[in-house]
Order: C-alpha cells, then sequence, then structure tokens
C-alpha cells in the first residue's frame, strides 16, 4: 500500500527511530520483505535491544513463555510483545514456545489456562482455548489446525448473531450493578472480532458480508452503551463474574479534534493509550471512522505531537503501545508517537 501522504514521518523513522520501529515501518508500511538481507540484518539488532533481550529471558528451558497462559507474565502477552517489536514468527524462540503450547506434556507442566477459563470456554466467551487459538493466529498456524477451525467458527456465529438483536437487552440482563450476557447468548466480544481480524480461512464473499452487516448491527446496538459487559459463570464452575468482554465499539465512532484532547489531558492517564490502541486497530470489515482517522492525519503531518501529549500520558503510553527501549535517546518520545499515529492511519481516509 503506498500512502505517500506521510513521506516526511516516515524518513525521520527511518533515519531516527529505534530498530524495531525502523524494522515495522519498512515491512508493513512500505512492503519491504522480511527474509531480505536488509531485513535479516536489522532483525539481529533487534533481537540485541534491552527490551527484547528481557522478553526472551523471560523463555523457560522447555519453550513455555511466562508462568502462565494469559496475563502479564503469560504466554500470550509475551509472544505478543516479541512480535509487536518486531521479531518474526520463524525465529527459533517463536517457533519454540507454539510448540510449547501445542504439545500437552508440555503444557500442562505450566499455569496453561486461567481464572474461569474452562467457563468462558464452555459459554463461547473467549476462554483458555480461545487464548491459544489467538497466539497461534498471530503465527499463522494454519487453519486447518483442529483448534483454529473450531474458534473461527466459534467467532463466525458469535459475529452474525448480532443481527438477531437490536438492543443490548437482548442479549445481556443487569443485576447487582453488573451487565452480563444472557444464558446462551451470542454476541461477538473482543476475542471473536480478533480471531476473524487475524485469520482468512473464513472470508468467502457471503460469509465477510454477512459480518460487515452483522458488525454494522453491533455498532448501531453498542456505540452509545457505556457499560462493561461481564460474563456471568454457571453454578457449575462456582458462580461468579469474570470479564469484560465486549469489544471497544465506540472506537468506531469519529472524535473531534476537541473530544481527542480532552481524553490526551483527562485525568485517566491511560485513556489516550487505550483510544490509539482501539482505533488502530480495527479490522477491515468493521465500520471506519474515517473522521478519527483524517484527524490524526491533520495531528501528525502539524509536528510537534511530542509536545500536545503531557507526561502521564506518555509514560501510560508507553506501558501500552511504547517500541523505544530507553527514554535516553533525545527523539525516543517523538518517535514513539509518531510510529503509533502513522501505524493508525497509514492508508486511510
Amino acid at each position: 500500500m503506498t500512502d505517500t501522504r506521510f513521506d516526511n514521518e516516515i524518513d525521520f523513522l527511518l533515519d531516527k527511530a529505534c530498530d524495531s520501529i525502523r524494522y515495522l515501518v519498512k515491512r508493513d508500511l512500505l512492503g519491504v520483505p522480511a527474509g531480505s538481507a536488509e531485513m535479516t540484518a536489522i532483525e539481529e539488532k533487534i533481537l540485541a535491544q534491552p527490551n527484547v533481550q528481557k522478553l526472551l529471558a523471560a523463555q523457560c528451558d522447555d519453550g513455555w513463555f511466562g508462568h502462565e497462559l494469559h496475563g502479564v507474565d503469560g504466554m500470550d502477552h509475551l509472544v505478543g510483545e516479541l512480535l509487536n517489536a518486531g521479531v518474526e514468527k520463524e525465529h527459533p524462540a517463536i517457533k519454540k514456545a507454539i510448540r510449547a503450547l501445542t504439545t500437552p506434556e508440555i503444557a500442562s507442566t505450566h499455569k496453561n489456562w486461567f481464572r474461569g477459563g474452562d467457563s468462558l470456554d464452555a459459554g463461547g466467551r473467549g476462554g483458555n482455548r480461545a487464548v491459544t487459538a489467538q497466539i497461534l493466529s498471530w503465527v499463522r498456524c494454519p487453519e486447518d489446525h483442529p483448534l483454529m477451525k473450531e474458534q473461527i467458527a466459534l467467532s463466525l456465529e458469535h459475529t452474525t448473531a448480532a443481527m438477531n438483536y437490536d438492543s443490548v437487552d437482548d442479549f445481556t440482563k443487569t443485576a447487582g450493578g453488573k451487565r452480563f450476557y444472557k444464558e446462551n447468548a451470542r454476541f461477538p466480544g473482543a476475542n471473536h472480532i480478533a480471531m476473524l481480524a487475524s485469520t482468512e480461512s473464513w472470508r468467502t464473499d457471503e460469509n465477510v458480508d454477512a459480518v460487515k452487516r452483522a458488525c454494522a448491527r453491533a455498532y448501531e446496538i453498542m456505540r452509545d452503551v457505556d457499560e462493561y459487559v461481564t460474563f456471568k459463570k454457571p453454578a457449575e464452575f462456582g458462580g461468579g463474574f469474570i470479564g469484560p468482554f465486549n469489544y471497544n465499539w465506540q472506537a468506531l465512532t469519529p472524535v473531534t479534534e476537541e473530544q481527542l484532547f480532552g481524553i490526551i489531558n483527562g485525568s485517566y492517564s491511560f485513556g489516550f493509550a487505550f483510544f490509539l490502541g482501539g482505533v488502530s486497530g480495527v479490522p477491515d470489515f468493521m465500520p471506519q471512522p474515517a473522521g478519527t482517522y483524517r484527524l490524526l492525519s491533520d495531528i501528525l503531518r502539524r509536528g510537534g505531537i511530542d509536545s500536545l501529549i503531557p507526561e502521564p500520558a506518555y509514560r501510560a503510553f508507553r506501558q501500552v503501545m511504547g517500541k523505544e527501549p530507553t527514554l535516553r535517546k533525545k527523539c525516543a518520545k517523538r518517535c514513539d508517537l509518531t510510529y503509533a499515529l502513522l501505524r493508525a492511519c497509514f492508508g486511510k481516509a
């Protein structure tokens, strides 16, 4: 994809940014093949970055990353962080991790589940099996893998089921101050959308059309619902609530400049990071927040983005989306923010 509006920003990043950002710009925005000599040389430098070295050090001898399946010290987080830093899925550490994940004799020696994971799987709402399948999708595991086929089919079922509803009250109920899914309700959550976004085998013309219409319906239902939706565990799983598990439908609503800077300067320091993460990951089958992309493009090309983000918001942003391994470099903040905004709006309206 060519988007010449951002030539200056790309040139800046290729000159000043860390190796991870340079690699991702070349691979994902400029289309440079990952296996080329040029890119292999950059990946070797990425592997030497202190943040990547710290991630690699979290791998156990048998290949498992961290000490659990899901969470900050989990396989999903650590593998995802390596991939997001530009480490390719063919790297030996990634391949060894996938073998550990898919080998029961290895996985069973670690905490390969999370609280409520079994009950979530039983309810189709993103449990242990969904997390495992999501990791497999990141490394482009063959989609005829039984677990992948199961979770793709389940995600397609939940997503297209949105056409059956006109209101959030049709598939959820409230009690004790919580909103939760009705028993056996089908409606797309974040895991279902993510699974469809990272896989291809479901994409017949008929399915893509059905998913687009269903996502448009889901957005109409949820765009003004300012509540989390949780999952109530059945009695046989001990009861209680876990979640939330709703997709960030509000990310699809275009924001004005005033609203954006209200988020940036708000009291919740993570607001900007979560907002930017939400609009960066909107799949092609979802309604697109074109107005937001135009706004981010304008802000990016005006320049001075690093002076617009207060330090609390930037520190929170670094925890969620930052790629520069150190702040000792004078332009690290500008590189981090320029790349994040560029990634959000590159090729968009």
